[in-house]
C-alpha cells in the first residue's frame, strides 16, 4: 500500500496542529469554569509551609515509600510508573517524530519502542483486572474500557511505527493520535491536566496547615 506523502505531512503536522489547538480551546473553557468555582481556604493563621507542600505532594509520585498505600501495594506502583513512563514517551514521540527527525535515529527510535512496549502489557492487565473484579466493574464506566483499548492501540501504532517507520504505521500513528487530542478533554484521560493542579491545591493545603511528616518519615 502506497502512502501519498503529502497525506502523511498533513497527517503528522496540519492535523495535529488543528487537533491540539482543539484541546487548548477546550482546556481554556474548563480551566475559566473551574476558576470561577467558589473555593473555600481556611480562615485559621499558617502553621506550615505551602511551598514545602506542594513538593512533597509530588514527591509521592516518585518516591513511593511516601505513602502507606505505595509502601503496601508496590507493583500497583511498579504498574503506575510503567504505564505512564511508556504514555509520556509516547505523547513526546509525536514531537519528535515530525519536528526533531534528525533526533529520531535508529537507536533513539528503539529506546523509545522499548520503553513504550511494557505499557502495553500494563494496560492488558488493567483492563483483565478491570473486567474480572466486580467491585472494579461496579464502578466502571465505558469511558473507562474505550480509554483504556484506545491507548492500547496507541502504544502498540507507536511502537509499530517507531520500529519499522513505515508511511503505513506512521499514518496509523498520528491518525489515532489526532483522533486522542479530539477526545480526550471529553474523557477520564483529562486526569492527566488536572494531575498538576490537584497536587498543587493539595500541597499547599495540607503545606499550610503544617501536617507534613517530619524528613524521615515514611507516612
Amino acid at each position: 500500500m502506497m502512502i501519498d506523502p503529502e497525506l502523511l505531512h498533513f497527517v503528522e503536522h496540519d492535523l495535529q496542529a488543528i487537533a491540539l489547538t482543539w484541546m487548548a480551546v477546550l482546556y481554556s473553557i474548563k480551566a475559566y469554569q473551574l476558576a470561577r468555582l467558589p473555593m473555600p481556604w481556611e480562615r485559621e493563621p499558617g502553621k506550615g509551609s505551602p511551598a514545602r507542600g506542594v513538593l512533597r505532594s509530588y514527591g509521592t509520585i516518585f518516591l513511593p515509600w511516601l505513602m502507606e498505600s505505595s509502601r503496601k501495594h508496590l507493583g500497583r506502583w511498579l504498574e503506575f510508573a510503567i504505564y505512564h513512563v511508556g504514555a509520556l514517551v509516547a505523547i513526546v514521540n509525536t514531537f519528535t517524530f515530525p519536528f526533531a527527525p534528525e533526533l529520531m535515529t535508529r537507536p533513539v527510535r528503539w529506546l523509545f519502542a522499548v520503553l513504550i512496549a511494557p505499557a502495553i502489557v500494563v494496560g492488558v492487565i488493567k483492563l483483565v483486572r478491570r473486567v474480572r473484579r466486580p467491585e472494579l466493574r461496579l464502578v466502571s464506566t465505558p469511558d473507562d474500557y474505550f480509554s483504556l483499548v484506545s491507548l492500547e492501540f496507541f502504544f502498540f501504532a507507536a511502537v509499530m511505527a517507531l520500529v519499522l517507520d513505515t508511511p503505513e504505521w506512521r499514518l496509523a500513528y498520528f491518525l489515532i493520535t489526532a483522533a486522542f487530542l479530539f477526545y480526550v478533554p471529553f474523557s477520564k484521560i483529562s486526569h492527566y491536566v488536572y494531575f498538576f493542579f490537584s497536587h498543587v491545591l493539595t500541597g499547599t493545603r495540607y503545606g499550610r496547615r503544617g501536617v507534613i511528616p517530619p524528613a524521615g518519615s515514611a507516612s
